[in-house]
């Protein structure tokens, strides 16, 4: 008889975290396994389920906003309907209104936690968590990264805690198309953590004024951004591409990535682009790039938030094409460790599903 495994996640629309619930749904379902996904919001679809995937949308519910009492209710009525071996639920806050939906049913939950080790949840949120998993400690949970697992261990002292890496999905590559002069970076325009003015910062301090920047992702129109870039007399050189379809195509082209982000949960976009075969500069934040990235040898990794050293780093790089081909091969090896087979595995095996 088939196992069922109920995965919560906010959605089907563009996000690391929609991405990474997608990408484990699809590659823990098989012929054993049955999966059920309950999204928290409905949107516009980016990613897509499998076709065997039962796919829960809300109607009428959580339209702008997410309705605490609603929502817990909503997912205790599907799990009654569903009856699944196991949960999983993507972010600590959905996994906090599993664990009120799941008050008094024998059913285990895991959680797999998405946020930034430094992350701090505002009131009434945190509280909101503390009471839920004090009341429903969930059987285990998935870090992403060393890091994050040491912290976790601190918040969910009775649960226990593995860390498994995101799932890398599969990288269409284009050999056919030559690197261009080109610093790629890719993620929301609008949020801080991801230090877009950093790295534009960066930018303008690089020796070699020959190469472009382009950042792509998200629709918002980075109107700071772009005043920042105005003010160090670089915005001529900077493609700002929004939402891009084919990200693939953008990585096969660029010459150099950089993750200038001031923290991460997992960087998606970093291990994307080490897949695509580019050559990789990362801010050594928390958490993440010193799980994925061996310094010299698959990629550099600067000091934190230093602009110089960054922007030497990049400098050095462009004049060294022969260098920026050693990383970039050396990179691409991240496929094999990310593997969806291998991953999922080991996800299937810490949920209790075999």
């Amino acid at each position: 008889m088939k196992k069922k495994v109920l995965i919560i996640g906010p959605c089907l629309s563009m996000g690391g975290m929609e991405r990474a619930a997608v990408n484990t749904a699809n590659s823990i379902e098989d012929s054993n396994i049955e999966v059920v996904f309950v999204a928290m919001f409905k949107k516009d679809h980016f990613f897509s389920l499998n076709t065997a995937i039962k796919l829960w949308e809300p109607e009428g519910l959580n339209a702008s906003s997410l309705s605490f009492i609603k929502t817990i209710r909503w997912i205790r009525l599907l799990v009654k309907m569903e009856k699944p071996d196991t949960i999983l639920a993507f972010n600590k806050f959905y996994a906090a209104l599993t664990a009120f939906a799941l008050f008094g049913i024998k059913i285990p939950f895991f959680i797999s936690e998405r946020s930034s080790p430094l992350f701090v949840w505002k009131q009434p949120f945190k509280t909101i968590n503390r009471l839920a998993f004090w009341l429903k400690p969930p059987t285990g949970v998935i870090a992403q990264t060393s890091i994050a697992a040491s912290y976790q261990r601190k918040y969910f002292k009775k649960s226990k805690i593995k860390v498994i890496p995101n799932i890398l999905r599969p990288i269409m590559l284009f050999p056919e198309i030559e690197r261009k002069d080109i610093i790629l970076a890719v993620g929301r325009l609008g949020d801080h953590l991801k230090g877009f003015d950093l790295l534009i910062e960066s930018f303008s301090l690089l020796k070699n004024k020959s190469w472009e920047l382009h950042i792509a992702g998200g629709d918002e129109n980075g109107q700071e951004l772009k005043e920042l870039a105005t003010k160090l007399g670089v915005l001529e050189r900077i493609n700002f591409l929004g939402k891009v379809q084919n990200i693939d195509k953008v990585y096969a082209s660029a010459g150099i990535y950089v993750i200038p982000s001031r923290s991460e949960g997992f960087p998606n976009a970093l291990a994307e682009a080490m897949g695509a075969g580019c050559c990789c500069v990362a801010f050594d934040f928390i958490a993440g790039p010193r799980d994925m990235i061996e310094h010299n040898s698959s990629g550099i990794i600067v000091e934190n938030a230093n602009t110089k050293e960054m922007a030497s780093a990049i400098d050095e790089l462009i004049d060294n094409p022969v260098r920026r081909g050693q990383l970039g091969q050396q990179a691409s090896k991240i496929v094999d460790r990310l593997n969806p087979t291998i991953i999922s595995g080991e996800i299937i095996e810490f949920l209790e599903l075999k």
